[in-house]
């Protein structure tokens, strides 16, 4: 992803958040629910769909601090992680993109472990640590219906702004902040030639992009099996 593009994104993203909150929109969250365990639920057959809300019409319970972190990690434990780490080792590999470990298979190996601790730390910062502390849902409210142009909106929004604990909408800080944590700690495992602020802006603009790529398998994909936490009103 070009420097600039991966910069444009990470604007855009924190524009937004300010922006398209004036909507004031509720998030299905139903405080005076009893805890849920989370669902084990696969979107598009590979990544954990343990926090995709399918139906955005049946209430939800809220999350607990200890399911925030339980999420971050049942996704790190998950054997989709080792596929991801490969496919973005692989990537790297490809492209050149990422730290500058050199070609081989001792630079994918490294690369491959670059990027594991990179999706680990992510998914602690992002689904635990950072929605504890900020009162932030990390799941994703599927849309689930209306036109196609409203629904792929509302993925992207949805990488900027989040739902608080009690279903209203704040600025997405647990993902942003939580992307801008993970990438500038990645720096401490990279290669010296590799940490610039280009290159480290352009590791978090290529999260918040694939994230919001994320999304959109959120929004069509569904999840592979019902939700077993939601609750009939």
């Amino acid at each position: 992803m070009d420097r600039r593009l991966a910069k444009l994104s990470v604007s855009v993203l924190f524009i937004l958040a300010f922006a398209v909150t004036a909507s004031f929109a509720q998030a299905p969250i139903d405080t005076s629910l009893p805890e849920a365990p989370l669902p084990h639920a696969r979107v598009l057959l590979l990544f954990p769909g343990y926090e995709t809300i399918q139906d955005p019409n049946i209430p939800v319970a809220p999350l607990r601090t200890r399911q925030k972190f339980e999420m971050a990690y049942r996704k790190t434990v998950d054997p989709s992680f080792l596929i991801e780490s490969a496919m973005f080792a692989g990537y790297d590999q490809l492209t050149s993109y990422g730290p500058n470990y050199g070609s081989g298979w001792g630079a994918f190996g490294q690369r491959y472990g670059y990027n594991a601790a990179n999706l680990a730390a992510t998914f602690f910062f992002t689904d635990g640590l950072l929605p504890t502390m900020l009162h932030q849902d990390p799941r994703y409210f599927r849309k689930g219906a209306g036109s196609v142009r409203s629904r792929i909106w509302w993925a992207l929004r949805s990488e900027a702004v989040a739902f608080n604990d009690q279903g209203g909408e704040a600025p997405n800080y647990s993902a942003m902040l939580g992307f801008a944590m993970s990438t500038a700690l990645s720096n401490a495992y990279s290669p010296s030639s590799s940490v610039t602020f280009n290159k480290t802006m352009e590791r978090w603009g290529v999260k918040e992009g694939f994230s919001s790529v994320l999304n959109l398998m959120r929004e069509f994909g569904g999840v592979s099996r019902p939700e077993k936490h939601q609750h009939t009103p």
